[in-house]
């Protein structure tokens, strides 16, 4: 299998780093946060990983005292991060400094240390809501009244086109990723995205010449414009339904999706292939290729989940296959689905002509 056991991984102890703050409400905000924020960043990680808090001023604990709690835990790592907006003196000149004294004092751990928080994308959909609590009436007022779904589909593909970060797209890319921005409601998703380099070329190709789509799950398949497919001939199949037709149960130590994609096997050659929901599925599909049994002509993974969906979307993303992916838990039927009508919409484009550009059918 594609994921390694806990056991392969060193224990690493992850120091979340802030300033600290003078004062009697310092002294109990830092502390506070910074725990809060330990707590949220320890299911994204390994079950090996130990979070702490530390303030390099002012604040308990500090640096050191956080590196000595950690080695009492037989950490072999310790990690950095430093909870500041920009790498000023601290963190280019006073953090460095102390890394090194660590080094020469435990020189059987590893040290490092993370980049800071920065101007992250994130934190522009964050400061506006921040301003948005402070002066509610500067919020944008849209006037409520019956419109047509053309209407609100071509203001919603404004305002995300206007939301988007800069990022180094194609133009096939970009629609693909306003309509998963549009889908999710979400505009840090964008810079999640990721494309293989052939992945719109493929799958532009594969639903011009109508070939199928498999789905993981029927979320998905329904999620799906079968309007827009028809148009091209491409049957979408549900691998679940397939394996019920097939009266095959499901095999031990499988999901009933991972057994439905070994079931569909050379049915998935130079299909596009949709799995949103089931990370057994996709690692099941990625077996399937690495042992050059199949080769679709396009996999979209967004599995969604704490468990095996992250692992398996990197696993995806390391074939030199043609793929759409999301970095992280992220992900879920529509958004494949999604992925797929947008995909659709760009062959009806190209097909027929500008004028009938619309795509339909998220849920």
């Amino acid at each position: 299998m594609f994921l390694r056991e806990k056991g392969d991984i060193a224990k690493t102890g992850i120091i979340i780093l802030a300033h600290g703050s003078r004062g009697e409400k310092g002294a109990v905000e830092v502390p506070k946060v910074l725990q809060r924020i330990a707590e949220g960043v320890r299911p994204f990680l390994s079950g090996r990983v130990e979070v702490i808090g530390a303030a390099l001023q002012f604040n308990r604990p500090s640096l050191e005292e956080a590196v000595e709690l950690l080695l009492t835990d037989s950490v072999k790592r310790i990690v950095i991060m430093p909870y500041f907006l920009f790498p000023g003196r601290h963190i280019t000149e006073h953090v460095p400094q102390l890394i090194e004294n660590f080094k020469r004092r435990y020189p059987q751990v590893q040290f490092a240390i993370a980049n800071t928080l920065g101007p992250d994308e994130s934190f522009v959909g964050l400061t506006a809501r921040r301003i948005a609590e402070c002066a509610p009436d500067l919020l944008s007022v849209v006037r409520m009244s019956l419109v047509s779904p053309q209407l609100i589909e071509q203001r919603s593909m404004e305002i995300v086109e206007g939301l988007l970060p800069p990022l180094e797209l194609s133009r096939e890319e970009r629609v693909v990723v306003k309509r998963l921005v549009h889908t999710a409601g979400d505009r840090d998703l964008a810079s999640l995205i990721r494309f293989h380099p052939v992945a719109t070329t493929m799958a532009l190709t594969a639903i011009r010449l109508g070939r199928p789509i498999f789905t993981d799950v029927r979320m998905v398949s329904v999620a799906i414009n079968r309007h827009l497919a028809e148009k091209f001939g491409c049957e979408v199949y549900c691998a679940l339904d397939e394996l019920e037709l097939a009266k095959i149960t499901q095999e031990e130590g499988s999901t009933r999706s991972g057994t439905a994609f070994r079931v569909l096997g050379e049915r998935l050659n130079e299909a596009i292939v949709a799995i949103g929901n089931s990370p057994t599925a996709l690692l099941a599909l990625l077996e399937l290729v690495s042992s050059k049994k199949v080769t679709p002509a396009l996999v979209v993974g967004t599995p969604v989940g704490f468990v095996q969906a992250k692992e398996s979307k990197e696993e995806l993303m390391k074939l030199d296959i043609p793929y759409i992916s999301i970095v992280g838990t992220r992900g879920g039927s529509a958004l494949a689905g999604a992925a797929v009508n947008a995909l659709l919409g760009l062959a009806e484009r190209s097909a027929f002509g500008e004028k009938e550009i619309r795509v339909e059918g998220e849920v």
